[in-house]
Parts: C-alpha cells; sequence; structure tokens
C-alpha cells in the first residue's frame, strides 16, 4: 500500500518546488483540461457576470469557461490586439472597459501559438482590483521559464506535464489556492480520502478528504509508470536547473529568430516572447505546407494557427540550427 502513495508525494513535492509554493497546494491530474474543469466547477458565475479570455489561447483553457458562460447566462469575452499592442495592453484596456462584471479570467503565460509573453505581473493586480478570479494555463512556461506562483498568487493554475517538463503524457498538476481547499472535486477517488493509506479499512466510509489540494487528485493517481517516469523527469530538470534550462534556451532562441528573420519571417523581439520557443510569420505563405516541407528534410515545427512555431530544447546543437537555416532555404526556393 505505500507504494501508491510515496512516489506520487515526491512528484507532488518536486513540481511545487520548482513553482515556489507548498506541496499540499498541488492537485495530480491527467491534463490541463482535467485542471480547469476542477476549477470551473469550484468558481461559479455570476448571472450577467464575464469570463475574460485571450483570443485563440489553447482550447483546454477555453471549452470549460464556454460551458460554465452558456449554463450561467454570463458573457465570454475573447480579447484581441491591436497591431504593436501586448497581451498586457490589451487586458488592461478591457479590465478597464468591463471592470466589476468580470467573474473570472483565464490566461495564459505565453500564448500558446505564437510565444508572445502575457505580462500576468501587471494584469493579475488589475484583475484582483475589479475582483476578479484567475485561472492561468502554464503548460507552455514551467519547465522551461522561472515560475514563482505563490508571487502569481491565481486562484488555480493548470499545466500539463508532457511539454517542457517531459513528463508521460497523461499526467499534469494543478495549483489550488489555500481558499478552496474545501473545494468540490469532479470525482470522488478513494485514495483522496482520509485514511486511503489502510487498505483493511477502505469499506469504513468517511466524508474526510487528504489534506490540502489532494481531493482534486485524480482516480489512479498512482499509475505507477506514468508517476515514475514523471518524477525522472521533474528529478532532471531539477537536476539541471530551471534558470539555466531559460537562459540556454534563450540563446538558441535568439538564434532561430535570426535565421528566420534572415528568410522573411517575421519574428518578435526577445523581450516580446517567450526564452524557449516562439512562433513566426512568413506573409503570403501556407505554414502547413512550408512545415511539410521542412519534414521531408527532417526538420519538424509546429503550425500554430497562422504560425511557424519552433521549440528547441538543450539537444538543439549548431548542425540543428544550420540544417534549418537549410531546409528553410530549399522549402521557399
Amino acid at each position: 500500500p505505500p507504494d501508491f502513495f510515496g512516489e506520487v508525494e515526491s512528484l507532488r513535492a518536486i513540481f511545487a518546488r520548482q513553482v515556489s509554493c507548498s506541496p499540499d497546494n498541488i492537485a495530480i491530474v491527467p491534463s490541463a483540461g482535467y485542471g480547469v474543469s476542477c476549477a470551473a466547477k469550484n468558481l461559479p458565475l455570476t448571472e450577467g457576470g464575464l469570463i475574460l479570455a485571450l483570443d485563440e489561447q489553447f482550447p483546454s483553457n477555453y471549452y470549460a469557461w464556454r460551458r460554465q458562460a452558456l449554463e450561467s447566462n454570463a458573457e465570454f469575452c475573447v480579447v484581441d490586439k491591436d497591431a504593436g499592442q501586448s497581451w498586457a495592453e490589451a487586458l488592461l484596456e478591457a479590465i478597464q472597459i468591463h471592470g466589476e462584471k468580470i467573474d473570472v479570467a483565464t490566461l495564459e503565460g505565453h500564448h500558446w501559438a505564437s510565444a508572445e509573453f502575457v505580462d500576468l505581473d501587471a494584469v493579475i493586480p488589475a484583475l484582483r482590483d475589479v475582483g476578479a478570479r484567475v485561472v492561468l494555463d502554464l503548460t507552455q512556461s514551467i519547465g522551461a521559464y522561472p515560475t514563482d506562483i505563490t508571487r502569481l498568487a491565481p486562484d488555480f493554475m493548470v499545466a500539463a506535464g508532457y511539454k517542457w517538463q517531459f513528463c508521460p503524457y497523461g499526467v499534469g498538476f494543478l495549483y489550488v489556492a489555500d481558499q478552496y481547499f474545501d473545494g468540490t472535486p469532479i470525482e470522488e477517488a478513494w485514495m483522496d480520502r482520509d485514511g486511503a493509506e489502510d487498505f483493511s479499512r477502505l469499506a469504513e466510509f468517511t466524508d474526510s478528504y487528504q489534506p490540502g489540494a489532494r481531493r482534486f487528485d485524480m482516480s489512479e493517481k498512482s499509475s505507477f509508470s506514468n508517476i515514475a517516469g514523471a518524477l525522472a523527469a521533474l528529478q532532471k530538470l531539477e537536476e539541471w536547473g530551471i534558470d539555466v534550462v531559460s537562459a540556454q534556451l534563450a540563446t538558441v532562441n535568439s538564434r532561430i529568430a535570426e535565421i528566420l528573420g534572415s528568410h522573411g519571417f517575421e519574428t518578435m523581439a526577445a523581450e516580446d516572447r517567450a526564452p524557449h520557443f516562439q512562433g513566426a510569420r512568413l506573409p503570403a505563405t501556407d505554414p502547413r505546407k512550408l512545415a511539410a516541407r521542412l519534414i521531408e528534410n527532417r526538420v519538424f515545427a509546429s503550425v500554430r494557427d497562422d504560425y511557424l512555431r519552433v521549440a528547441p530544447h538543450l539537444y538543439t546543437d549548431d548542425t540543428d540550427l544550420l540544417r534549418l537555416d537549410e531546409a528553410l532555404s530549399a522549402a521557399l526556393a
């Protein structure tokens, strides 16, 4: 029986260290969408209230709120930004317009398609000033970008572990602020109940839960191969140091921006985007066809909306960058 809990707690603790909070604030979930559903269940909307979201953000942090808005007769407000405007500027403008009508803001730290930086340190205090609750999807940040969740202090935060944390698919993390520790989970897992470690007494039912955010843990959270893989991944990240990862990727990412720029792509200044990945546009070019041509040369980049998204890591070396340059030349010829 201890094997069902020991590595889960080790994983919870190492993730908490990497985002600078207590392990009690972390739940183990299978996906970002699951975590967002937990948040939505515990953040009721007022009739006529408003949910604030980023335009074209990742759908895991969209659909649950869309349903909430429809069921609560609330407004779903998707914030777009003008050319030359930052996401923070666009959001602050929307907050000024809608004010106390905003019930919940559901945001990313780096836009998943464009990699544009969202200045949460500027936006969250403005949301708090109008009484809004804050839910963050930091899947595209945690693992490659230093994150202090205690400083940001959202109500809920989700991160799918398979991205920059290298966890097996099916392992994610949910941050829950202290005031929601008595909230309602979306499923009633037996392992999340008080005393579940004693298998001989499982039929002695109880209304009490494991402490902190553990009541939000998914069923079968002890999935042994997944948890072992996730724990090994986060231990490796801790060994490297996320600050080090971020700094090294920033250097590589700058060189990628130079290569993209030399081929006519519209790129962003380093201070406006993530240090660890980027999205770039090439006018009058179908990014899907371009990505397919790159694959023919075994150079792999994602397409998100009309952005070609390039995501390096520590394994990306000079040879890879040269191949990217040559593959772009061939694809665009």
